[in-house]
């Protein structure tokens, strides 16, 4: 696992387990990351779904653009969010990747809420790329 240092002690964690030369990469810039950590709220889990790119000469690699934060609400368990994925002309041009949610305590694996939260996503939209959204989680 790798660890990145953000405001307020907040830490980003990057499970390396089982990664290969195939593996796709994702960069989640500094400023996004800020903004999202800005906004939470510890007593409450907030989420929102990723959006970005692939650079033209490298489609392993997937630049975040922009969090998409949906009506949602939350407890400090879980977050729950709609059944309908965001639509905006700003969104036309980028690829879904994933979503992004705090959490008050770090688990040694994803949580049960997450893992179904993820499955329904996928399973209700088929422009979510089985191989390649990803979940990142937000620790206080």
């Amino acid at each position: 696992t790798e660890q990145a240092q953000s405001p307020d002690d907040a830490l980003l964690h990057v499970l390396l387990n089982g990664v290969t030369g195939t593996a796709v990469t994702y960069i989640l810039p500094e400023n996004i990351f800020k903004k999202f950590n800005v906004i939470s709220d510890r007593r409450t889990q907030i989420a929102g779904y990723l959006y970005g790119v692939s650079p033209l000469e490298n489609p392993q690699v997937k630049e975040i653009r922009c969090v998409v934060l949906p009506p949602q609400w939350g407890t400090s368990e879980t977050v729950h969010l709609p059944n309908i994925l965001p639509e905006h002309e700003f969104l036309k041009d980028m690829e879904p990747l994933g979503w992004i949610h705090t959490q008050l305590d770090e688990l040694p694996q994803l949580s049960p809420q997450d893992i179904t939260t993820h499955a329904k996503i996928m399973n209700d939209h088929a422009s979510w790329d089985r191989e390649k959204t990803i979940i990142i989680t937000l620790i206080f």
